[in-house]
């Protein structure tokens, strides 16, 4: 390929289409390329750690290939067909690069496959802002795996003087380089780079990205803009599942951008209550849009988004087709929450449920600011009928 249009093996600065997918045109960093593929072609050899992670002797783990990027460099991790890794814990793999875009290679079985098994709390944390898993296989291989992704974050006592954070109390949680960070008087891209002194973690100096001065203030540390699109999560049976793809945090604002598009969610769990998305504060910026899943029956939960009491603003919901035999939607079956002051849009999305009695596919009372155009969802219980506009039409 001419050097103008990709300089690989480097990175891709002029972006990569594969079969249709745009898959690096906002990742002006590095490429390193992962694969434990017993299939090794000529002139390559096999994953390795040891391995400097170029095409022909990639790193053998995903979690190797996280820890070689740079916080903030728009890295991409090529995972290539046939790499298969398990999630025991919640150390296998990290998510603290911010900025790295993971790309899975190949289809069907032959996507980079990650088996969570051992443990209900074998998941990946999500530590740092802006990172991307795009085409990979998450399988569900446990009972009750309590989430596939969970997120990070912080709230510390903290000041800026140019390029360093100066934490001084940590009131909750843990800091991460690569948190985006929240505060008044803090430059919206804000993220921490290094850590410089200090507890790790903890009371102590980091090096952040964007230079400026803030006073003594509440800062929030978190994953703003995580991302999972095309992705499929699936579990083994209706016992070895999965309960929730991706967990938000408990501080307010650390979890805003978070976007969920174009995955495919296959929930067999009836153990336990399971939903897709599981937000418990206060969030901007959400957007669900153009997946598909199908949930075994558990009357009254939530199968894509159940959000507590949080106020979600600037929230999309959009061009979703889901289904969840529920003979009950109390709370909705497959938006609930209680926050009265949403704003956003759900449009275009097709729910399908049996509920004879309510048929309410999203909890009631969440504003005049958020508005609804063109759902579908069955009101009356009937299984052999197309939906209804629902809520319904005026």
């Amino acid at each position: 390929m001419p050097s103008s249009v990709t300089n690989f093996p480097s990175s891709f600065a002029a972006g990569l289409t594969l079969r249709g997918l745009p898959i690096l045109q906002t990742q002006p960093g590095k490429a390193y390329w992962v694969s434990n593929s017993p299939v090794i072609q000529a002139g390559n050899v096999a994953g390795s750690d040891n391995n400097p992670g170029t095409f022909q002797r990639p790193f053998a783990t995903l979690n190797k290939a996280i820890s070689i990027c740079l916080q903030g460099n728009g890295d991409i991790i090529l995972v290539k067909p046939g790499h298969v890794e398990n999630i025991s814990n919640a150390t296998t793999l990290l998510a603290n690069c911010a900025g790295v875009a993971v790309i899975g290679l190949g289809a069907g079985l032959q996507r980079p496959t990650f088996i969570f098994d051992t443990a209900t709390t074998a998941n990946i944390p999500v530590r740092s802002a802006s990172m991307s898993f795009q085409n990979c296989l998450f399988i569900a291989n446990f009972a009750d795996i309590a989430s596939f992704f969970t997120a990070q974050r912080a709230s510390v006592t903290a000041s800026i003087a140019t390029t360093v954070l100066t934490v001084t109390v940590v009131g909750s949680g843990t800091i991460y380089p690569g948190a985006s960070l929240k505060g008044t008087g803090v430059k919206p891209g804000t993220i921490i780079l290094s850590q410089l002194t200090g507890t790790t973690g903890g009371v102590g100096t980091y090096a952040v990205n964007l230079s400026q001065t803030v006073a003594s203030t509440t800062v929030t540390c978190g994953c703003d803009d995580f991302n999972l699109e095309a992705n499929e999560f699936r579990d083994t049976s209706s016992v070895l599942n999965a309960l929730t793809v991706f967990t938000g945090s408990a501080t307010a604002n650390c979890n805003d951008g978070f976007r969920f598009a174009k995955n495919k969610v296959t929930s067999l769990g009836t153990t336990a209550a399971t939903t897709a998305i599981v937000l418990s504060t206060d969030a901007q910026r959400i957007e669900v849009s153009d997946n598909t899943g199908v949930s075994a029956v558990l009357n009254d939960t939530a199968a894509v988004l159940a959000a507590g009491a949080a106020q979600l603003t600037q929230f999309y919901l959009l061009r979703n087709v889901w289904e969840r035999p529920n003979t009950s939607s109390t709370g909705g079956s497959f938006v609930s929450g209680s926050g009265n002051a949403w704003t956003g849009h759900a449009a275009d999305n097709y729910f399908y449920q049996v509920d004879a009695s309510a048929g309410i596919w999203i909890s009631t009372g969440h504003g005049a600011a958020f508005g609804y155009s063109n759902n579908f969802s069955p009101i009356t219980g009937a299984v052999d009928k197309s939906a209804l506009i629902n809520p319904a039409a005026v």
